[in-house]
């Protein structure tokens, strides 16, 4: 407030107007379309990411083993052993696909070629992955998926 001539005046600024039924209305309105926009924003904002997460799960390949293990075999635990190893497998010539790779730990499909005692020591040697290794950044992205 502001003191002229020993009376007490009022600031200036807009005259004060007692909310009536329909502003408070329309605020909350208004409120709520602010919310609205903000998670809209969210929304196009994360679904780019998670777009691409399931292309790459879908995309990548796993070599088993990795390529500095060539020529050598999956026992039934994962673990990679020399040619013809009792209990061990010949790995696939190609890397697995992704896509194969989820639905065999998912679902229990088989790898194409491949028996359920193959498929399973190579699900073993996939799940056994740890950082650094061919076939991680796969593997990690096929279990953030869906």
């Amino acid at each position: 407030m502001i003191m002229r001539n020993e009376e007490q005046l009022p600031e200036a600024g807009p005259p004060a107007v007692e909310p009536t039924g329909e502003s408070e209305g329309l605020e909350t309105r208004r409120g709520l379309l602010r919310i609205a926009t903000l998670g809209t924003a969210a929304i196009v904002t994360i679904k780019p990411g998670i777009a691409n997460a399931a292309v790459s799960g879908i995309t990548c390949s796993i070599p088993v083993p990795q390529t500095s293990q060539a020529g050598k075999w999956i026992k039934k635990d994962g673990s990679v052993v020399n040619p013809n190893t009792k209990d061990a497998y010949d790995p696939p010539e190609t890397p697995l696909a992704g896509e194969d790779v989820k639905n065999s730990l998912a679902y229990g499909t088989r790898y194409s070629g491949y028996d359920s005692n193959a498929t399973s020591a190579f699900n073993n040697y996939i799940k056994k992955l740890t950082i650094g290794k061919q076939g991680y950044t796969c593997y990690a992205s096929i279990q953030s998926r869906p």
